[in-house]
C-alpha cells in the first residue's frame, strides 16, 4: 500500500491571528480541477480530535495539538503531514488531494471456509482476546483482505475501507484506517499499524471507570510515565534481558535498569529515544485490572502475584517516543508477556489522560 505526501499552500489569514487558542482552519480539493472535497476526514492521528469537509470543502479544528494530521477519503490518496501547533496561527491550510490508484493488488482468492477461519484469526490478533476486545465489534470485517506473505504461512491483511469498531465496554466509535496487519502462526507473532480517529459514544463520564482500568499498567501508562523518570512513583520497575547463550539452556539473565540508562531526550523535537539493545522487561506491581477477566479465558504468560511482566523486544530502527508517550513508529517494537494480550481494543485515545 502506497502512501503519498501530497503539499499544502499557506494562505494569509488575519483572523486567525485574533484567535488567543490556535484553531486549525483550511480547505480540501481536487488536485486535477481543485474541486471542492466533501465528506474528507481531518483528524490528528490516534486522538479524538478531529472533523470532516463541508459541502465547500471546508473545516474547521478546534484545540489541535502537535501530531500526524491525516486526510482521508475512501477515494483519494491519503494525506499525512506533521502538525505543529505553534506554526497554525496566521495560516489557513489548502490540501490537494490525487484520486486514489488501485491499491489492493495480489488479493488471495481463498475459499469461504478459508476465508473465515482467516477473519477470525484477524479479529482475535488485531481486536485482542481481553474483556475490551470481547465488547468491541468490528462492523464491516468483511472489508478485510488477504496477500500473500513474504513467509510460508504468513496472513497478511490489507483493507482499502477503514475499519469501523464499536468498544462499547470503553465507549469508542473507532475509524481505523488499516495499512498493514501480519500473523506468523508458527510464532504467534502478529503486528499491525495505521491511522485511527476516535469518537466517543456519549457522555465520558459513563465510561470513566473503565478507561482509568485500561490505562493503568498499559504500555501508554508506562511510556509516559518512562520519559518523566515516574517510573516508581506509577508502580513500574524494568530490567534489561539478556541471554546468556553459553549457558546450556541459553538462559535469559535480567538485569535492573532505570530511564536515566535508557532514555535519550531531544530537546529541539522533544522527543525520546530508548537505547536498549534486545529486551527489555517491565513489571507493573500493581494488578492490572483486566488481569483476573483475562486469566478466566487463557493461562497467562506474563503475570505474577499482584502484578504483571511485559516485554519490550526490538523490532529494527530506533524507538522514539514523543511527548504524548507514544511510539512514533509501532514497527519498530514487538510486545510480549501481559501487553500481548491487549491489542486495538485496548488501545486509548493519544488525548487521554486519566484526570478526565
Amino acid at each position: 500500500m502506497s502512501l503519498r505526501f501530497l503539499y499544502i499552500v499557506c494562505l494569509l489569514s488575519p483572523n486567525i491571528l485574533l484567535q488567543a487558542q490556535p484553531i486549525l482552519k483550511g480547505k480540501i480539493v481536487r488536485t486535477d480541477n481543485l474541486a471542492p472535497i466533501a465528506g474528507a476526514s481531518i483528524y490528528i492521528n490516534n486522538t479524538s480530535i478531529g472533523t470532516s469537509s463541508a459541502e465547500d470543502g471546508s473545516f474547521s479544528i478546534s484545540n489541535p495539538v502537535n501530531g500526524e494530521l491525516i486526510i482521508s477519503d475512501v477515494n483519494y490518496e491519503r494525506i499525512i503531514i506533521k502538525l505543529v501547533v505553534n506554526e497554525i496561527p496566521g495560516k489557513k491550510f489548502l490540501f490537494k488531494m490525487s484520486a486514489r490508484e488501485d491499491l489492493l493488488e495480489n488479493i488471495l482468492v481463498l475459499p469461504e471456509a478459508t476465508r473465515r477461519k482467516y477473519l477470525d484469526i484477524f479479529r482475535k490478533n488485531f481486536l485482542g482476546i481481553t474483556q475490551e476486545a470481547d465488547y468491541s465489534r468490528i462492523t464491516n470485517l468483511q472489508a478485510v483482505n488477504f496477500i500473500p506473505g513474504d513467509a510460508p504461512g504468513v496472513i497478511v491483511a490489507v483493507s482499502d475501507t477503514p475499519l469501523h469498531i464499536i468498544n462499547k465496554l470503553l465507549g469508542y466509535d473507532i475509524i481505523f484506517d488499516l495499512v498493514n496487519f501480519s500473523y506468523n502462526p508458527k510464532s504467534g507473532e502478529s503486528s499491525f499499524y495505521g491511522y485511527t480517529r476516535y469518537k466517543s459514544l456519549g457522555d465520558k463520564s459513563r465510561w470513566k471507570k473503565n478507561r482509568r482500568h485500561a490505562y493503568y499498567g498499559s504500555a501508554l501508562h508506562f511510556f509516559r510515565s518512562l520519559t518523566v523518570d515516574r517510573l516508581s512513583v506509577e508502580h513500574f520497575e524494568m530490567y534489561l534481558v539478556k541471554t546468556d547463550s553459553l549457558a546450556q539452556n541459553k538462559m535469559d539473565i535480567a538485569m535492573k535498569t532505570t530511564a536515566q540508562d535508557i532514555v535519550k531526550q531531544d530537546s529541539v523535537n522533544h522527543t525520546y529515544t530508548l537505547l536498549f539493545p534486545e529486551k527489555l522487561m517491565v513489571q507493573y506491581l500493581r494488578e492490572p485490572a483486566g488481569k483476573k477477566y483475562l486469566s478466566s479465558k487463557v493461562m497467562l504468560s506474563g503475570s505474577f502475584p499482584g502484578g504483571s511482566i511485559s516485554y519490550l523486544i526490538r523490532n529494527g530502527g530506533n524507538i522514539i517516543i514523543d511527548t504524548f508517550g507514544i511510539v512514533q513508529d509501532p514497527m519498530s517494537l514487538l510486545y510480549n508477556g501481559y501487553w500481548g494480550y491487549e491489542k486495538a481494543a485496548n488501545l486509548l485515545p493519544y488525548n487521554y489522560f486519566p484526570t478526565e
